[in-house]
């Protein structure tokens, strides 16, 4: 059997949620658990993909599928918080600002979960350090735009990813843990 995240003790936090939609049963990590949407025993298996024709930047506040996202990465849900967010992301005019934005945070998230999955393959780590490079490149000139885009204040969230990854961009797989820097959205913006 395969751990499920009420046994994850390691992932517990008390943080503020963000939306209204509850966790999945297990966090995905591929050749541990199931596939979420292709086994049977997926914890999304069966359900329909909300199909999202578009959105606005300026009503992030009441995007529950950006806040379920968000829920979701604070809560160490990296495959989950991924597919949250990438209906978005493709709902929106390639090489735009949101576009880009949202691929960082993809790209990060899919980082972690590489390091998470390079505890049991090693070999991982290189994709682990491929994906928060391309993740931070994305979102350095969002960054520079502005103080916070879409509640997060983006230069204070990647110094704290940047330092979080530097062994792991010189190479050491690290723990996936409560160290992982959890996105805070400035609600008052």
């Amino acid at each position: 059997m395969y751990p499920l995240a009420i046994d994850e003790h390691i992932f517990l936090r008390r943080i503020k949620k963000y939306s209204e939609e509850k966790f999945p049963r297990y966090r995905y990590v591929p050749g541990i658990h199931p596939h979420p949407m292709r086994d049977e025993e997926g914890h999304s298996f069966g359900i329909e993909e909300n199909e999202i024709e578009s959105w606005s930047v300026d009503e992030w506040k009441e995007n529950q599928e950006y806040l379920y996202g968000v829920d979701l990465y604070n809560n160490h849900y990296y495959w989950e918080s991924h597919e949250a967010w990438e209906g978005m992301w493709r709902a929106v005019k390639p090489h735009s600002k949101p576009h880009k934005f949202l691929q960082g945070l993809i790209k990060l998230s899919a980082s972690i979960l590489k390091i998470r999955m390079a505890k049991q393959v090693p070999m991982d780590i290189a994709g682990a350090q491929r994906l928060a490079k391309s993740g931070f490149e994305l979102l350095e000139p969002v960054k520079t735009d502005g103080e916070i885009y879409m509640g997060i204040e983006l230069k204070s969230h990647l110094n704290k990813m940047e330092k979080y990854l530097e062994p792991v961009m010189n190479g050491t797989i690290i723990e996936v843990d409560n160290e992982v820097p959890i996105i805070e959205l400035e609600l008052d913006e």
